[in-house]
């Protein structure tokens, strides 16, 4: 970056041409600071910790007065420390997880000490000690200053000794580690990323981990969600105690104690441990030597007296065998529906586990942690057992629980064991219920809560007060060692109700004579028992696991009478999905379909992007070529390019530590020997492709050509190596030309298997209704789910054809949108326990119970591609197969639109609608060269690539609206018989100049979809139900998504082409993510369009990209699916000048920021911040205006865009501005007389979606914190289609060594990754375009 004179002396201006489109400056090699500072800028594993943004800042404020957020990010951690997350924090992504350091010691941030000490004052904070840890004023403050503490940044994982992110593979020490003692919410994230088994191992084993080792489990860098910020000290605190106390200790003379040996009375004085844990002081029985497992007598002596001695251990032991696969959430599932339904028997039809994982619950517990709190809480909830001391004994209960969980080497003694089987038993056998429940929750239920108002009697349990003590201490407990909400909500009701002195209570007559084992089976136990519930259980996820509660797995013979109970309609259809979860968790044997015939032979069709993605990208290494070489290539170049290659040498190569190039090869998507080379992607700016000559080109292509490749498809078994034979000029798989394999496809043979009874004599004889009935069909289901095989049933083919195109269209459409891009598993999402969606991944939709149904009956059809497993998963058996299997689903889907066209389009069709033929005609004469060529090349992609959808790639104001429209309705006319409309779902702040666009413009038939309202009176302009209309481009709110999915969306996507506008922003995991992915895997075609495709990383990219691909796509290869985007880069010819202005810091301003570093003040940065900026609007505001005169000089209605960070800010220079020339805000840019406005102010947030900012010349800009693709889209208001100059300029003024000079100095050095994949894509002068004039 050259240094030239301002044209204000008291500043310094750098200024930078750049030919590309929106390069930004090269940062410089040291970062400015305040003079006078003591803190130095480090390097390598340091990272510079003064900086704090407005966002963290607020997340240590403190918003009411007494609220004191006393986290690791204050108190620091060491070795034997108790981390607990903080619920509420960052949106519960640290909910329910505990870890133990066991090793080294966490720092806490000290800037956030300093924030929180400016805020609260260290008085207060010191009292927060005191009162966390149960110590005096002056130990707290012994222990305060003892805290570990440094200048590390606020976001460094816990542990961490370097500033390096999961990403970058670092291997630098870590500064502690721990054990997970419970994984809470993290194991959700993990499983998402496939990670769960290795988290819940980690957990089970004890294992000591670091930050990497939890980390790399969060997230996974093909796939779109990740949680890479989820050990920030802030999330955790430290868990006062476990702590052991003396029995001499005076504080146990006080009356406080809480007795975990009630359970276990007999326990002897010298056998007892008290312990400090949390605000309780607590007695239980000492640790046992060695872990306790499953004994047949001492399950036996449990029973003594309670079950028939002569055949107490027969039963036992057949129990114990029937139950030792299931996991342990159905073993606890087991002991509370054993106690509640009051069985005298258990049908069972036909080693216990160390720990296991609630999900819901979002706690990793030990086995007999589970089992403790469990049958605490079955306790008052089901069954009551009638004992003065059964109140302790909940309460002790509880107090063991708590104790296993959080010293992770304890160990319950046998005795102790022996006493909890002993209760839980009685527990069953007895037939009392505390009737806590309202007199509405129990409506129905065959009994109501009598009258309690009298002296006592059997429907009355009177409390004493060390009893209520007991109940209320076990409801404080519950809360700390965390259970369901509802739990915790009725121990604090029967605690409030314990304090009138009685409880009431209900009794049973009788109970039922036999409770089938699969009555265990519910939502907490396999959620996607919702899947498998017939059609009478309800209409949503929420309806159908309400049904099975109340309607079965909720009834407690103490509350109703439950004659009759298995012949009630609810219960039959709760039986059969009960059952068929149960057989999938006992692993039970399926039986195997005879082999009938040798079979048939089936091929598929490969698509020519298997081998480049099997290849992946070819890492090359060249020699660091010189500049003379450099200079004598190209002797045939026109002089043009002679000129490029000459700028180019001027320029530093980027070159390895040794003078060497790493580069990377890509096979082409079309024809893999038109092979694609670029430099390696890295964070730091530079040009991948245009800094190559055509001779290093031709070097890492040889070099890549010389060398086998090893194959990585499952598309591709049995194939080991790919290379190229010069002889035949072609790339060679396993020796036989890649064209001639292309050609012939993979074959198999695959044996013939019997098929089901409900097959018809003619595979293709089934209709709707038919189909419709099997759906329903229990029987059907329940043989599918039973049986495995090695084959298909005959006549597959036509069988799975005539299947999907008789079941409704979206159910077919979602079922392939599930089998594609899986190659081993198929996990249909599942909803919560309240059946909503579970805020991880993607949302569980109403219906998804029929497109599970049908796809079990397909993979009855073909057992050999495809198995069900715990539903509503599927394990892949055949990656070749399913893909097969996929292509003839949509066979059935394509037949059946055709055969059944939509009701409002029969007869019309959109080639022969007037308005759209006048729109087709008026676009296309003002088509420029590239977006033709953008057409062409998705129409192509249709033909060749057989591809469901296209990512377009053009930069801002190139023209994507047109482009993308003028496709859609050329598809149309060839492909849209049964396609209804348009849909263009985009950002909320694009809506109204796509609107203008669309109408004014392209003159095209456009409706605004209303807002779907969800409150009884809609406000103006807002709707009940979906409105959308046919033969017109639908525009609707991104936002609304989330509510327009289940009113309808989803099924009409069936019917719709759809462009996703600044796909962008739709790449996190959110409800309106997984609404739009559901409607791209609906739709018969889409378009994925922006002009920054990445926003942190390929892994954002990645799910969006796989949907236009028909090859398997990876972390591995995404290189080369994107690749296959169609990217227009168009050469403008219109320059962009990068202008760097220096304000001078004045001496108030640096006396303010020396005062601000001092002060070590909860906001000293952001303050600073503030001071720089208010000292810098001035010199912002006096060069918008000069710019603006220059620029009107030439063009009569030019000016300045001015960008302020704020509104608040906006109004400021609007005011400054506005005494030198008129001056208008974002409204302007769009008013009839917007010309009159020399200088227009708008937010940094409108970044999108207008194109009237074009006849503005020069964008001036402060420095403000925000992402590159925010900044790209701004540059791309100016720099777009319709600029009439040669150069636009784009100016940053912010104050020489200031916070924003180094803001402003990062943000030059940027990822380049969005220039990468543009620059993919063709190449297009402005010399070979008609005209670059707005439309």
């Amino acid at each position: 970056m050259k240094r030239k004179a301002a044209a204000n002396p008291s500043d310094r201006k750098v200024a930078t041409d750049a030919k590309t489109s929106n390069k930004s400056p090269k940062s410089s090699s040291h970062h400015p600071k305040l003079k006078d500072s003591k803190a130095d800028s480090k390097v390598d594993c340091k990272v510079d910790s003064k900086g704090l943004s407005e966002r963290r800042l607020k997340q240590y404020s403190v918003a009411q007065k007494g609220k004191f957020p006393l986290t690791v990010g204050i108190t620091g951690a060491r070795c034997g420390d108790l981390l607990r997350g903080v619920e509420e924090a960052s949106n519960g992504d640290v909910a329910n997880v505990v870890l133990r350091l066991v090793a080294g010691q966490v720092a806490a941030p000290l800037i956030i000490r300093r924030s929180v000490e400016a805020e609260l004052g260290r008085e207060a904070l010191l009292a927060a000690v005191a009162k966390h840890f149960g110590i005096s004023r002056a130990a707290a403050e012994l222990r305060y200053n003892d805290f570990p503490s440094s200048e590390c940044p606020n976001h460094q994982p816990l542990g961490s000794g370097c500033s390096h992110g999961i990403e970058e593979d670092c291997t630098c020490a870590p500064m502690a580690s721990f054990v997970i003692v419970s994984q809470g919410v993290w194991q959700n994230f993990a499983e998402q990323h496939g990670n769960g088994a290795e988290l819940q191992a980690m957990v089970s084993e004890r294992r000591v981990v670091c930050w990497r080792d939890v980390l790399k489990l969060m997230y996974t860098p093909g796939l779109p969600e990740g949680k890479k910020l989820i050990l920030r000290p802030r999330l955790f605190e430290i868990v006062a105690g476990p702590e052991e106390v003396l029995p001499t200790d005076p504080a146990l003379s006080k009356g406080s104690l809480v007795d975990g040996c009630q359970v276990w009375p007999e326990v002897s004085g010298s056998d007892v441990t008290y312990l400090r844990l949390d605000d309780f002081l607590v007695r239980v029985p000492s640790s046992s030597s060695t872990a306790w497992t499953i004994e047949v007598e001492t399950i036996c002596e449990a029973l003594n007296g309670l079950v028939e001695a002569s055949a107490c251990e027969q039963q036992v032991r057949y129990a114990l065998k029937h139950l030792k696969a299931l996991s342990l959430g159905a073993l606890k599932s087991c002991v509370q529906k054993l106690i509640r339904f009051h069985a005298s028997l258990v049908q069972l039809g036909s080693a216990g586990p160390n720990g296991g994982f609630s999900p819901e619950l979002q706690l990793f517990t030990r086995g007999c942690t589970a089992a403790l709190k469990r049958l605490a809480v079955i306790l008052l909830e089901d069954a009551w057992v009638e004992a003065e001391d059964t109140p302790q004994q909940v309460a002790a209960l509880l107090v063991l629980g708590l104790v296993t969980q959080r010293m992770h080497d304890y160990e319950p003694p046998r005795q102790l064991i022996l006493a909890v089987l002993r209760l839980a038993a009685k527990a069953q056998r007895s037939k009392c219920i505390i009737a806590w429940r309202s007199e509405k929750d129990q409506k129905g239920a065959g009994k109501q809560v009598k009258d309690v108002k009298g002296d006592g009697g059997d429907n009355l349990l009177l409390v004493s007060e060390e009893q209520q003590q007991a109940i209320q201490t076990s409801a404080r407990l519950l809360r700390i060692l965390r259970s369901f909400p509802g739990d915790m909500d009725m121990f604090d009701i029967v605690a409030q109700c314990s304090c009138s002195g009685f409880l009431p209570l209900l009794r049973a007559e009788r109970g039922p004579d036999v409770m089938p084992l699969c009555h265990i089976v519910d939502q907490h136990t396999f959620r996607g028992i919702g899947h498998l519930l017939g059609e009478d259980s309800g209409g949503s996820f929420a309806d159908r696991f309400r049904m099975l509660f109340e309607k079965c797995t909720g009834c407690n013979p103490r509350l109703a009478d439950l004659s009759g109970f298995e012949s009630r309609p609810e219960v039959s259809l709760a039986r059969f999905a009960q059952g068929l979860c149960l057989n999938m968790a006992l692993q039970q044997s399926r039986k195997v379909l005879p082999v009938i015939s040798e079979g048939v032979h089936v091929n598929l069709e490969l698509d020519t992007g298997v081998l480049p993605a099997a290849v992946g990208p070819l890492p090359v290494t060249l020699a660091g070529r010189k500049p003379k070489e450099a200079e004598t290539e190209g002797s045939q170049k026109s002089k043009k390019r002679k000129k490029e290659d000459a700028e180019k040498v001027d320029k530093p190569q980027v070159v390895g530590k040794r003078g060497k190039r790493d580069l990377l090869v890509l096979l082409g998507l079309r024809c893999p020997e038109d092979e694609v080379v670029m430099q390696k992607p890295v964070r730091a700016t530079r040009d991948l492709f245009g800094e190559l000559t055509d001779q290093e080109r031709a070097a890492a292509v040889q070099q890549a050509r010389s060398q086998s490749h090893r194959l990585q498809s499952p598309l591709l078994p049995g194939l080991k190596t790919a290379s190229f034979n010069g002889q035949v000029g072609q790339w060679m798989v396993d020796g036989q030309t890649w064209t001639k394999l292309l050609k012939d496809g993979v074959k198999l043979k695959v044996p013939l298997v019997s098929s089901p009874f409900w097959c018809p004599a003619s595979k293709c004889c089934l209709t709707p209704e038919r189909m419709a009935q099997l759906l329903r069909d229990d029987a059907a289901v329940a043989e599918a789910m039973n049986v495995t095989g090695v084959g298909m049933v005959p006549e597959a083919q036509q069988l799975v054809i005539s299947m999907s195109s008789a079941v409704p269209h979206g159910t077919s459409l979602r079922a392939v949108a599930l089998l594609r891009q899986q190659y081993s598993t198929i996990a249909m999402p599942t909803p919560s326990l309240q059946g909503t969606a579970d805020g991880v991944g993607l949302a569980a939709y109403e219906g998804d119970w029929w497109v599970y149904r049908f796809l079990v009956l397909i993979s009855r059809v073909m057992p050999v591609a495809l198995r069900p497993s715990m539903p509503p998963n599927f394990q892949v058996l055949n990656p070749i197969l399913l893909r097969i299997l996929e292509k003839w689903i949509m066979e059935g889907v394509q037949q059946g639109t055709s055969s059944s066209p939509q009701g409002g389009l029969e007869g019309s069709h959109w080639k022969d609608q007037k308005l759209w033929k006048e729109m087709e005609s008026h676009a296309s004469l003002k088509l420029m060269e590239h977006q033709r060529e953008a057409i062409d090349r998705m129409m192509e992609r249709d033909q060749e690539l057989k591809c469901g959808g296209h990512f377009l790639i053009m930069d801002t104001g190139h023209g994507k609206t047109v482009t993308s429209l003028l496709y859609a309705y050329r598809w149309l006319c060839l492909h849209g018989r049964n396609v209804a409309r348009i849909l263009w779902i985009t950002p909320a702040g694009t809506v109204e100049n796509l609107l203008k666009q669309l109408r004014s413009t392209w003159h095209c038939p456009t409706h605004l979809v209303p807002r779907i309202s969800q409150a009884k009176k809609p406000k103006v302009g807002e709707t009940l139900d979906l409105v959308l209309k046919d033969f017109m481009v639908n525009v609707i709110h991104a936002d609304h998504l989330r509510t327009a999915i289940d009113k309808g969306l989803a099924v009409q996507a069936t019917s719709s082409v759809i462009i996703f506008d600044e796909v962008d922003e739709m790449y996190a995991p959110t409800l309106r993510t997984s609404a739009a992915r559901r409607l791209c895997q609906n739709c018969p075609k889409f378009v994925a369009q922006t002009a920054t495709p990445m926003r942190k990383n390929e892994s954002q990219l990645l799910a969006w990209l796989a949907d236009t691909c028909a090859f398997p796509v990876d972390k591995r290869n995404w290189l080369v699916a994107a690749s296959g985007m169609v990217s227009m880069q168009l050469e403008l010819s219109i320059s962009a000048r990068e202008e760097e202005v220096l304000v001078p810091m004045v001496d108030a301003v640096r006396d303010r920021c020396r005062h601000l570093f001092a002060s070590h003040g909860a906001a000293q940065w952001l303050e600073m911040a503030r001071v720089v900026q208010e000292h810098t609007d001035a010199a912002m505001v006096q060069h918008a205006v000069q710019a603006a005169k220059q620029d009107r000089s030439k063009h009569p209605y030019g000016g300045v865009l001015l960008v302020a960070d704020s509104r608040q800010h906006a109004e400021k220079l609007m005011k400054l501005s506005a005494v030198h020339l008129p001056t208008g805000d974002f409204a302007s840019l769009e008013a009839s007389d917007a010309e009159k406005f020399a200088v227009v102010v708008v937010t940094k947030d409108k970044d999108r979606g207008y194109n009237s900012a074009r006849r503005l010349g020069v964008l001036v800009t402060g420095a403000y914190p925000g992402n590159a693709a925010s900044r790209h889209q701004l540059r791309g208001r100016l720099r777009r289609l319709g600029q009439r100059r040669k150069e636009v300029r784009f100016v940053t003024v912010c104050m020489e060594n200031s916070i924003l000079h180094l803001l402003h100095q990062r943000h030059s050095a940027v990822d380049t990754m969005n220039i990468s994949l543009e620059q993919l894509g063709q190449r297009f002068s402005a010399e070979v375009l008609n005209g670059l004039r707005a439309p």
